[in-house]
């Protein structure tokens, strides 16, 4: 099978790496640094799974430019777009999604379009409705900022928002990106599979402010965060996942999703989701204040992601930082420059503790309250 992949986003190459394996697939995208290093074999994904992934499977996998040509024949596209929100209004901004199923629905009228950004509710009702006879299919993707690849290969269920035979033939391309067997599978309507998705997003923020709070709780009062944490993570209602601090909840849907699940909710009636973002903001200050009784001269962002964006906690921690007169700047992980970075910096900001920064531990900021003992020791 064809699948034409229009996005050259971390969502969209960890869907093409996993389904290169066994199908044919094309993305495309306007930019042109980004195709060349495909077709070179750089896919910019910083997910541990990655290398060994790439050295025990062959891909069937380019870029082009043209996207025209990646539709040429192809048999299903998977559409994924990144989705900003206006500053001023707090929409979000559709219009580069909306043009590229709209090119989709004109010409490969026949294939499947699976739709994988998260996407306003009612949004594909509306595209189906607006397009007659597009098949628009929503699927959502419910990976973790760094393992994106690892969590399409081993998905812990698989959801598509069409409950007839579309959606049970994009249901079985999707399993055919799986390495794993016997995944849980739900065919559904598809703004009831968009609310999925949002919700499930809500969920996992609330979880991590929590944690979040847990710890700005301990660190103001001289407890030991990681016992508190070990102590509630023992309630079998709780479990011991998603329960490690970290400064801020960082999946870039939040923003957006949570003012597309209060205008579909009604905001007077979910008054969670505006405490959601207080308490994103409140932690933010709290670390900030932390960092700035230090007195630095110079605080150094350590982002070996370079191919995600940068995070609203982290840019927002920047910010404030700079408002105070403390110099900062950001490093992507190349260790040619990593001991001049090193060197230069007072204060290294990273989310989780790394291997890599273990003879600089004194200099390092991090709420990474589960690091193994080689992240930590030189």
């Amino acid at each position: 099978m064809k699948i034409a992949i229009i996005g050259l986003g971390c969502v969209a190459m960890a869907d093409a790496l996993a389904l290169a394996r066994t199908h044919e697939v094309v993305m495309t995208g306007p930019l042109p640094d980004r195709v060349d290093d495909i077709n070179r074999g750089i896919y910019g994904l910083n997910d541990p799974e990655l290398a060994p992934y790439l050295a025990q499977y062959p891909l069937n996998l380019r870029a082009v430019l043209d996207t025209r040509a990646a539709l040429a024949n192809a048999d299903m596209v998977f559409v994924a777009a990144p989705l900003s929100t206006q500053p001023e209004t707090g929409d979000v901004r559709l219009v580069e999604l909306d043009s590229r199923i709209e090119f989709a629905a004109r010409y490969v009228a026949h294939a499947p379009i699976v739709v994988r950004s998260a996407v306003p509710i009612g949004y594909c009702e509306e595209k189906r409705a607006q397009l007659k006879g597009a098949k628009i299919v929503y699927a959502p993707e419910f990976s973790r900022d760094g393992h994106m690849l690892r969590d399409i290969l081993y998905p812990n269920a698989l959801i598509v928002g069409d409950r007839h035979a579309l959606g049970k033939r994009v249901l079985d391309v999707l399993k055919t990106a799986a390495l794993c067997a016997d995944i849980p599978t739900r065919q559904m309507g598809l703004t009831e599979a968009e609310l999925t998705r949002h919700l499930s997003t809500l969920f996992q923020a609330t979880r991590v402010t929590c944690f979040n709070e847990l710890d700005s709780y301990a660190m103001q009062h001289g407890l030991n965060a990681r016992q508190i944490i070990d102590g509630v993570s023992l309630d079998p209602r709780i479990g011991a996942y998603a329960n490690n601090p970290c400064f801020g909840y960082d999946r870039q849907t939040l923003p957006h999703g949570a003012n597309m699940l209060a205008a579909y909710l009604d905001q007077a009636r979910t008054p969670l989701l505006a405490n959601l973002g207080k308490a994103g903001c409140a932690r933010v200050a709290f670390l900030t204040g932390q960092i700035i009784q230090q007195a630095p001269a110079a605080v150094g962002f350590y982002m070996p992601d370079a191919s995600a964006p940068l995070s609203a906690s982290i840019a927002q921690l920047k910010l404030r930082l700079e408002d105070s007169g403390i110099r900062t700047c950001l490093h992507d992980g190349d260790p040619a420059t990593l001991g001049q970075f090193k060197a230069e910096c007072e204060i290294v900001i990273s989310q989780r503790a790394r291997a890599e920064l273990a003879d600089i531990q004194d200099k390092v900021f991090t709420r990474d309250h589960f690091a193994r003992p080689e992240e930590i020791a030189g």
